[in-house]
């Protein structure tokens, strides 16, 4: 016994010692072969308790990492195509300065606490509805979302147009969450779509991204960036009977029971509402300066160069120093 308790100090595998301790054994050397085999297995033992004693668990704080956020870069509205009567509109909100900031921020149209919102659907619907006045049917033909994280503002552009496919979609509409995933926004779409009675829902954009989150959720401004914010959206454009028999002409006024908010209200309520939030700033006017260019100034203004041709009656992109230019 005394062989082996040395030998196992001596050895620090006990395994080691115990092939030792055989070898001995067979050479006649050591007796007492029940003793030793029972402090072997006490060693042997203690060894691996130790080796599972050793794993310290690791603080769940040292696995946070700071994100690092890349410089935020608008899409070039003048690189999206446009047919010759498709129409650019181009908006932004931000909610910063309203209670609950990133519910806010996923408020494309309007929440239904406060009305806030970019009331993305009521000027689409408009938009729509400008097409089919010029005696076309309508079709929202794609629909682009960006956040910029660092001042929770929301920009989108919704190409609309003439549609291609022999539809007509009337108008758009919209459910999503914030961190809820898409479970939550799934319950929400069989009532919306309740709400178009008799016409055809069709997927227009499942906007999915995470949002580096930069504030507490009452906006207070965070000073390092450890997490994400999901915001996840489905938008809906549905589709309808636009033409109108009688008259052999498109319907321009579609009768659907939603105007586009998460609440109903009133027609006049409605007028009251968009006049008091929608944040589409009025017309105003810019001068142009020596190196200015139609792209950079729709660039700097978020529209673009079609929008400020068509509203300033150019035939080309040339403009003069001095000239003034009316800005959507």
């Amino acid at each position: 016994m005394l062989t082996f308790v040395i030998l196992s100090r001596l050895i620090v595998n006990p395994w080691d010692a115990l092939y030792l301790w055989m070898r001995m054994k067979a050479m006649g050397l050591i007796r007492n072969c029940g003793m030793i085999c029972l402090i072997m297995t006490s060693s042997l033992t203690g060894f691996t308790q130790e080796e599972t004693d050793s794993i310290v668990p690791q603080d769940s704080s040292l696995l946070k990492v700071a994100i690092v956020l890349p410089e935020f870069k608008l899409i070039n509205a003048d690189t999206i195509q446009l047919g010759e009567y498709d129409e650019l509109i181009c908006d932004s909100y931000t909610a910063l300065g309203v209670p609950y900031v990133y519910d806010a921020l996923h408020s494309f149209n309007r929440r239904r606490m406060d009305n806030f919102g970019g009331y993305v659907n009521v000027k689409v619907n408009a938009a729509l509805e400008r097409v089919r006045s010029r005696g076309f049917p309508s079709d929202v033909k794609n629909l682009f979302i960006q956040i910029d994280p660092k001042t929770l503002t929301v920009h989108w552009i919704a190409h609309v147009g003439p549609s291609t496919n022999g539809k007509c979609y009337a108008c758009i509409d919209s459910r999503g969450s914030a961190n809820g995933g898409l479970s939550a926004v799934n319950r929400q779409v069989p009532k919306m779509h309740g709400l178009y009675s008799g016409m055809e829902p069709e997927l227009l954009l499942d906007f999915n991204e995470d949002v580096v989150q930069c504030f507490e959720g009452d906006g207070t401004p965070l000073s390092s960036y450890c997490s994400y914010v999901n915001i996840r959206q489905l938008f809906y454009k549905y589709t309808t009977n636009c033409y109108n028999d009688s008259l052999n002409n498109v319907a321009v006024n579609l009768a659907f029971n939603n105007t586009g908010h998460d609440t109903m209200l009133s027609d006049d309520a409605d007028l009251k509402m968009l006049a008091k939030k929608s944040s589409t700033p009025p017309s105003k006017n810019y001068k142009v300066k020596s190196g200015d260019t139609l792209s950079g100034i729709a660039q700097r203004y978020r529209t673009n160069v079609s929008a400020l041709k068509r509203l300033n009656n150019l035939r080309s992109d040339r403009i003069n120093i001095g000239q003034i230019l009316k800005i959507p």
